[in-house]
């Protein structure tokens, strides 16, 4: 027999809420990111001084311009072009003998 069908079980059932989502004005997320600008490797700590994911922080960090890691990323940049002469051809390379047009197999000299 199944249970279910012939029991008159009530089941509570709770409702946790979090919270609504928190928003942050430009000046908290600029404090924030300029923080985990401080030290090198400190997005991990500060992301988990406000509250925040890591990956929520650098987004930020990206959206103000800053760099995400210490090594400095080239900008792109124009490069200036010569345009030259084309290059004579090159003499072509003399075939010692003629060719017999059978192959051979040259083995090493044995000492």
């Amino acid at each position: 027999m199944d249970s279910n069908k012939l029991s008159a079980q009530i089941e509570r059932f709770e409702v946790v809420e979090t919270g609504r989502r928190r928003r942050w004005t430009d000046d908290e997320k600029l404090k924030i990111v300029l923080e985990s600008l401080q030290a090198p490797r400190a997005v991990s700590s500060t992301a988990r001084r406000y509250g925040i994911a890591r990956s929520l922080l650098l987004t930020w960090r990206r959206s103000f311009g800053t760099r995400t890691s210490d090594i400095e990323q080239p900008q792109p940049a124009f490069v200036p072009a010569m345009v030259m002469p084309d290059q004579p051809p090159a003499p072509p390379v003399a075939i010692s003998g003629p060719a017999s047009g059978r192959m051979q197999k040259r083995y090493p000299a044995r000492a």
